[in-house]
């Protein structure tokens, strides 16, 4: 009895060798996509050694199983609960960066994999497969955003056109991950309260060289989850661009706390809409109960006073509400994350002089 099942052993060990010989090759000698030689049968000798007959080719695999893989590479339909194992880590208004463990993502599309194995022929073929269908995935994974997107906007002929040029380009080109693959989680109201939010990261201090952004989604109401090809030194998150901003700007120039940058009305030397070169107003808020709210009457007043006094107003000194709305409107703000920065400066959109996306700079920990 012995005797067999060792024989049974040592068959079963050259059968898994001779299996994962030929894939081992192809990873150190040929590219990731070629195909493996897989025994078709293999018999006991009489030594107990196990001896190969002829080999066959094994097909590529289905597009659809290296496009699923390619996204469970980036995470999708992961429980959050392996992003994050306790929710300590990722507290309200708080942002966490992170590297993505590559050995993490093999065993995990390793155990996709494995869902439909049932003898031990499947569990040899996919030892012999499995390296280079991880490789396949993840060369794929830089395919997977343009390829969603180009699905949402289907219905929409120009944007859902270019997207899919975009998604077709990308696969054309291989859409292989080249870097690291990194990545943050941020937890904030900001989430919610802008859901278009645009996050872009940059591989360089100056913010030229821009990373590529392989996944961007809410994971919840107030998560978000983003993912780059590569090691940001940057990481910045603009406001929605495309809407319209009004604000104003916390200080201690003026007694009321807030206070809005001056823009021209097309009147004098100002040419309307474009900002006056360090000129600001005091804005007023309301007391007691309504604390917060923007008291308008006053902080109208303010604005008009100091407009004309400038001489930025018309012969009549006119100031109505189009006049009031010009002065609120605001820039997109923008939150910056720079590698090594030792604290949080600035205010947010905010230099010294002018109203610009000049950021606030936070940490990116090393």
């Amino acid at each position: 009895m012995d005797r067999a099942i060792s024989n049974r052993a040592a068959t079963l060990q050259a059968l898994i060798d001779t299996a994962t010989a030929p894939a081992l090759a192809a990873r150190r000698s040929g590219p990731a996509h070629a195909r493996v030689a897989l025994p078709a049968a293999v018999a006991p000798a009489a030594s107990g050694r196990a001896a190969t007959q002829p080999t066959v080719e094994l097909p590529d695999p289905p597009p659809a199983v290296i496009d699923w893989l390619a996204r469970a590479a980036l995470l999708y339909g992961v429980p959050f609960e392996y992003i994050t194992p306790d929710g300590r880590m990722l507290p309200k208004e708080s942002i966490r960066f992170f590297y993505v463990d590559l050995n993490w993502i093999h065993r995990l599309l390793e155990g996709a994999v494995s869902i439909g194995l049932s003898t031990s022929a499947d569990s040899v073929q996919m030892m012999a497969t499995i390296e280079q269908l991880v490789d396949q995935a993840l060369s794929h994974s830089s395919t997977v955003r343009p390829s969603l997107r180009a699905k949402a906007t289907s219905g929409h002929s120009r944007a859902g056109a270019a997207l899919k040029a975009a998604a077709a380009q990308s696969s054309a080109d291989g859409g292989t991950a080249t870097g690291p693959i990194t990545g943050l989680l941020i937890r904030s109201a900001a989430v919610s309260g802008w859901p278009g939010v645009e996050v872009s990261a940059y591989a360089d201090d100056a913010a030229t060289q821009k990373l590529p952004l392989l996944r961007l989604d809410r994971l919840s109401d107030d998560v978000l989850i983003a993912l780059f090809d590569g090691l940001p030194r940057v990481v910045n998150f603009l406001q929605p661009p495309e809407s319209l901003h009004f604000g104003v700007r916390p200080t201690t120039s003026f007694p009321s706390g807030y206070m809005s940058f001056l823009r021209g009305l097309g009147y004098g030397t100002y040419p309307a809409g474009q900002q006056i070169q360090g000129q600001q107003a005091a804005v007023s808020m309301r007391s007691g109960a309504a604390a917060g709210v923007l008291d308008v009457a006053a902080s109208a007043a303010s604005l008009q006073a100091a407009m004309k006094t400038l001489g930025a107003l018309d012969s009549a000194g006119t100031f109505t509400a189009a006049e009031f709305a010009v002065q609120m409107v605001r820039a997109a703000g923008m939150q910056s994350f720079q590698w090594g920065a030792s604290a949080p400066t600035g205010q947010w959109g905010v230099t010294a002089q002018t109203e610009s996306t000049a950021p606030v700079v936070g940490r990116i920990a090393g």
